[in-house]
């Protein structure tokens, strides 16, 4: 029973009262109320069954891998108890402080084996983040560069725009000259052929002429032989 937990409790008999025998009642029932309070605050220990002392050796041989001393020990232990060798059952168990220095070992050889895995678990999410943070890089500066292509791209555009449309006026200028000479040969064209029929029709009055001119050169020579 814990005694941190022990109470006191003060009665008296009511005045007035003189029956012992309800007092005595009353300091019983004072007293049962107590031990039970006390059980209820009592703290449960953490190994309620101790660990006798073979138990404890076997499983300390067996942790520290020392196999061969193992054998040795129990096929001398259970020789001594077929003998009958009484001061054995008289051994005792192992005192608390060992037993709770073993499970803290134990619990201390778990909790590094979770720490390994959760430090193997931390650096894997640490590469994954690195990797993803080198792809997310990546994927910006490819996006920057993109959008800075782009931007050039508008103002190529823009000044190119600018660039033809000075050109305009000289362009419509053109245009015109181009127009204004395709009137021009046409009207030639034009010209030229009237100037063809011209100068065919003169040859051809000029060829009857030369034909008539002969004929009359010829019509005088007769003349003057006759």
């Amino acid at each position: 029973v814990n005694k941190h937990w022990r109470q006191t409790f003060y009665y008296c008999i009511p005045e007035g009262e003189e029956d012992l025998a309800k007092a005595i009642q009353m300091a019983q029932e004072q007293a049962t109320d107590t031990e039970i309070l006390e059980r209820k605050t009592v703290l449960p220990s953490k190994h309620a069954v101790p660990e006798v002392i073979e138990d404890f050796l076997c499983n300390f041989l067996m942790k520290m891998g020392m196999t061969r001393t193992l054998d040795c020990f129990q096929s001398e232990w259970y020789e001594l108890i077929q003998k009958g060798v009484t001061e054995l059952r008289t051994v005792g168990n192992v005192p608390d402080v060992y037993t709770q220095i073993m499970l803290l070992e134990n619990e201390n050889k778990n909790l590094k084996k979770d720490l390994k895995h959760y430090k193997q678990a931390a650096d894997k999410a640490r590469e994954d983040l690195l990797k993803i943070q080198k792809e997310r890089d990546f994927h910006r500066m490819h996006h920057k560069r993109v959008i800075q292509e782009k931007t050039k791209l508008i103002n190529d555009l823009k000044g190119l725009k600018l660039h033809y449309a000075s050109y305009e006026p000289t362009i419509r200028v053109l245009h015109e000259k181009h127009h204004t000479l395709l009137k021009e040969k046409m009207l030639t064209s034009l010209e030229r052929d009237r100037a063809v029929g011209q100068v065919s029709g003169l040859q051809e009055t000029l060829k009857n002429m030369e034909i008539g001119h002969s004929y009359y050169v010829t019509e005088i020579k007769g003349k003057y032989k006759m």
